[in-house]
């Protein structure tokens, strides 16, 4: 049997336990209603935070594209899709701190309805139960209503995912479309998406491995070994099934399998956009060697392309043009501007792989190695009993959709644990496959555990058993149900838990209120001056957006007076004293915190032999009680503090 053929039918026993409640269209109507509630909670008071650092950046150069001033993909700001999506967003409906998170908030909403995708496998009660718990997600819910890529990213990676799975299964040409659109979208979105194919080519590689394996024949002894000489060429036969035609007749591997399309697919569309990683193996780019010339790098680009599209025409010439064709018509115009930025070109084939693996050296955040195995109980703790150990029970019982699931959470983990830079909007990335997998777990074993309570003969060890397990379930799902509101609507800009990590201060917006009060009641223009030390750039340059003089000077230039006497001038606390002679030609200051930051050191100087005294004395036990209580005392936060001041 092929491996289309395994997966074709709910598989492993679990699926078959589930009731027959509703009809496909109510199951449908029921994720839609789900989902509903979830794009209620991402659109709820959505501009009630204070806009963040790298939000204003964002924000701000979508602003300058949709005013006409254009736009260039930098890969310090990950991909071009979010400036074009915000830009549009603003074109329609104005700019501002709501509009400017739209884009996000949606892309969460729609997330939620992407259990469907599995329904059939899944079950009407484990679609359901995911739905509910990825709209309910505290990590999900937050980073929904946050203007960063995360969240759009995690949404191609679960539509890859599933057109990988559907199209092992019927084989339509239309889940390959899906494939190469999520695959250039995600590249368009964030760097991530290098990890997402690595994922989902080596779950490719081991399944072409078993369906060449399960033609071959070969049982015992030769069938391993066949797989340890298969495994890490598996690939290889898939792009050269046609001249391998001699050596594949020998071996019984007659039947092309469906994983050959995907890997040969996958592997073509992707590889243009991996070709700065040659820089591993033939050393750093520079401008004296062929490949730190603009030239070189063009020519490389252009030449692996032509290499995918021979191995991709050869494969088969009537589909792979097409999909070629959809992966090309959303990168260039993205990446380009629509044609007015060329440079573009080289930007999505080189320039953002380039960047990322420079920043692999630097660390960004400086996180321990446990930061994620920490960051999930803290967060998804309602998610990780039924996905770890309703995930171990299915992949005893060989349910073959929870190996995918598995694979997906687990690899995603050790790479996001590996990578050098560990940030809190990664863990969108895990609590989505976490989610998927405990919805799966409990579609497996709710009905099952229903029909046993339901048996005159079911024992009272049962009845406590379960009453037990859902006094558990509601006790968690209040904690997790509190968490995701403290976080989104509670306290969403003070950072008085980690995973709100650095954030602007509530101050920023308010005194934007001031600082355009105080300029309209003037006449002519008022001047604003910007202090750029420690990047207090930002989100100023968001909120002064539309104030016709606003100039942003460094801090000896703030010292030395060289702006008009007359202006505002917003400044670090480091920059003028309070005995400054110049504060003499102000009328009054509003001193502020402008970013505030969650104090870090305590669990990064954890080690595994505090952690165990920890948990043996029961301190650790008693500080996460207290955490759950209500997050650190706000007075123990870090903050950048500074001073709008207003002359007279």
């Amino acid at each position: 049997m092929s491996a289309p053929d395994r997966i074709a039918r709910p598989h492993g026993g679990a699926s078959a336990l589930l009731p027959r409640w509703g009809s496909p269209g109510g199951l449908v109507a029921t994720v839609l209603a789900i989902t509903g509630v979830g794009l209620l909670l991402r659109l709820l008071d959505l501009g009630n935070r204070a806009m963040h650092h790298d939000e204003s950046l964002h924000a701000t150069f979508a602003w300058y594209l949709a005013e006409g001033r254009g736009y260039e993909h930098n890969p310090l700001m990950h991909g071009p899709l979010l400036f074009h999506t915000v830009a549009g967003t603003f074109k329609l409906a104005g700019d501002g701190d709501v509009t400017a998170r739209l884009p996000v908030a949606l892309a969460g909403a729609a997330l939620v309805a992407t259990p469907l995708l599995f329904r059939r496998w899944l079950g009407p009660t484990a679609t359901a139960s995911a739905a509910v718990l990825l709209a309910v997600s505290p990590v999900l819910l937050y980073f929904s209503r946050f203007a960063r890529n995360d969240l759009i990213a995690v949404l191609w990676t679960v539509l890859i995912v599933a057109a990988v799975w559907r199209y092992r299964a019927d084989g339509h040409d239309r889940w390959l479309v899906v494939a190469a659109a999520a695959l250039a979208l995600g590249f368009a979105t964030k760097e991530t998406a290098y990890i997402t194919v690595a994922i989902v080519m080596l779950y490719l590689d081991v399944t072409l491995t078993g369906a060449l394996l399960d033609q071959s024949g070969q049982r015992g002894l030769r069938r391993a070994a066949l797989a340890v000489a298969l495994l890490p060429v598996a690939w290889v036969v898939a792009a050269l099934w046609t001249p391998l035609a001699p050596l594949r007749a020998r071996l019984g591997w007659t039947e092309r399998p469906r994983e050959a399309d995907l890997v040969v697919m996958l592997g073509t569309l992707t590889l243009p956009f991996l070709v700065a990683a040659s820089q591993v193996v033939l050393g750093q780019a520079d401008e004296a060697g062929f490949l730190g010339a603009r030239e070189g790098v063009t020519v490389a680009v252009l030449v692996t392309m032509a290499a995918t599209t021979v191995v991709g025409s050869a494969w088969d010439a009537r589909r792979w043009p097409l999909l070629a064709g959809i992966v090309l018509a959303i990168t260039l115009p993205l990446y380009t501007t629509w044609f007015t930025s060329p440079d573009g070109f080289l930007g999505a084939f080189w320039g953002q792989l380039d960047y990322w693996l420079d920043q692999q050296d630097v660390r960004r955040g400086n996180q321990p190695w446990f930061y994620y195995l920490m960051m999930l109980p803290l967060y998804e703790f309602l998610v990780l009993i039924p996905a770890l150990a309703g995930g171990a029970w299915l992949l005893l019982r060989g349910d073959t959709l929870t190996r995918l699931l598995v694979w997906w959470f687990a690899s995603t983990l050790l790479a996001l644990t590996l990578a050098g830079e560990k940030m809190p909007w990664l863990n969108v990335h895990l609590a989505v496959p976490l989610a998927f997998l405990a919805g799966h777990a409990l579609g497996a074993v709710l009905p099952r555990l229903w029909r046993r309570l339901r048996e005159e003969r079911a024992s009272a060890m049962l009845w406590a058993a379960a009453g037990s397990a859902a006094a558990l379930a509601l006790l968690l799902g209040v904690l997790s149900l509190r968490t995701a509101v403290g976080l989104s609507f509670g306290h969403p800009d003070t950072p008085v838990e980690p995973l709100i990590y650095t954030q602007t201060s509530a101050d920023v917006p308010r005194l934007t209120g001031e600082i355009e009060a105080h300029a309209a009641a003037r006449p002519g223009t008022t001047a604003i001056v910007v202090d750029t030390t420690s990047s207090l750039t930002w989100p100023w340059a968001w909120y002064l957006r539309d104030r016709p003089d606003v100039r942003y000077i460094p801090a000896e230039s703030v010292r030395a007076a060289d702006y008009p006497e007359d202006a505002i001038v917003i400044t670090s606390n480091a920059t003028l004293p309070h005995d400054d002679p110049l504060r003499e030609r102000f009328a009054y200051g509003r001193p502020y915190v402008h970013r505030w930051w969650f104090p870090e050191a305590g669990y990064r100087a954890t080690t595994l032999e505090s952690l165990l005294e920890g948990i043996g004395s029961g301190e650790l036990i008693a500080d996460w009680v207290d955490f759950f209580a209500g997050g650190i005392p706000e007075e123990t936060i870090g903050a950048l503090r500074g001073e709008v001041l207003f002359p007279p």
